[in-house]
């Protein structure tokens, strides 16, 4: 059978790096498991460059095409998908990242898998039959009008089985639950289901303790300032993406109010690092809930040796 390595764990925990080290070693190529890499122009507020990457990797050594990036030699698919300004649905990304993981099995290479999107990670892993109802933006906007703890009530009476599930600080998940039961009359839960993937997954989880995890994060958004953040806001707000669902995302919301003089630039900071720190703490439940994650210690200066002797066993 035909393998797929995945990466997966919180923000900020290095896995495209550790996606690139085990890329040139395995001869394999990255696909992107992340709902905000997928946004053209999005690119330092989303980590497209991992951390350490950008250390070593010279202009010439990045290449940027639609649709994916060539990192120091290792191409990484799902980066710039589509413009801020669009929508994008789990089952549109689901059959992007089967197509591309199709095409590196065709090249005898072996496909990584890499994010901290859970239900992405989910989709593709475990085969999700996932509702086809067309979006609805006239509903759409008028759901979204509405505080999330109504649409939650809203969600409860026609699809309690789906409220048990459901992450319920994603205002855009629940708004999609409560869409799909308009568009179709059915409960969301009853839509779903699973097919048979064609393929052996390796599930390789990164973590540690959440102190340890704050600290790497905070002193990420800290590089993200000294490295055009703040020009790369301004950029898309330039182009009117402010009402979008891509500027929503934590640190670009940040950085907005404080372009508009709504708040000051520590105060952005520090609410960004606060909505990372909660995000972060919200994908390490999620993660906690999945089933077969081999969990390895970024703490430890040993993890690393760990996982790939874990790979090998897994390969041979």
């Amino acid at each position: 059978m035909k393998k797929l390595l995945v990466i997966v764990g919180p923000t900020g925990t290095g896995k495209t790096d550790l996606a690139l080290e085990l890329a040139k070693k395995l001869d394999g190529e990255i696909v992107s498991a992340d709902s905000r890499q997928i946004y053209i122009g999005m690119d330092v507020g989303t980590g497209k460059i991992p951390g350490n990457a950008k250390l070593r990797i010279k202009s010439e050594e990045l290449k940027k095409e639609k649709g994916r990036w060539i990192v120091d030699g290792v191409p990484i698919h799902l980066y710039d998908i589509i413009t801020p300004v669009k929508t994008f649905s789990v089952a549109a990304y689901q059959q992007l990242a089967y197509d591309r993981i199709a095409e590196i099995h065709k090249k005898n290479k072996l496909p990584i898998l890499v994010g901290g999107t859970g239900l992405y990670i989910r989709a593709v892993v475990e085969g999700l039959k996932i509702p086809k109802a067309a979006p609805n933006k006239k509903l759409r906007k008028h759901l979204e009008s509405k505080p999330i703890q109504s649409l939650i009530r809203e969600l409860e009476q026609v699809d309690p089985e789906t409220v048990e599930k459901i992450d319920k600080s994603n205002q855009r998940r629940v708004v999609r639950a409560l869409e799909v039961y308009h568009q179709t009359g059915e409960p969301f839960s009853k839509l779903q289901g699973k097919f048979k993937v064609g393929f052996d997954a390796l599930k390789i989880g990164l973590t540690s303790d959440r102190g340890y995890l704050y600290a790497r994060v905070d002193s990420r958004i800290d590089t993200w300032i000294k490295t055009g953040f703040i020009e790369e806001v301004k950029i898309l707000l330039d182009k009117d993406y402010k009402e979008t669902t891509a500027l929503k995302a934590l640190g670009y919301q940040q950085i907005s109010m404080y372009l508009e003089g709504k708040i000051s630039l520590e105060e952005a900071i520090q609410r960004t690092k606060f909505g990372l720190h909660n995000y972060i703490r919200r994908q390490l439940t999620w993660f906690r809930k999945e089933t077969g994650i081999f969990w390895f210690d970024i703490a430890n200066p040993a993890f690393k040796q760990q996982i790939f002797n874990k790979i090998q066993s897994w390969l041979t």
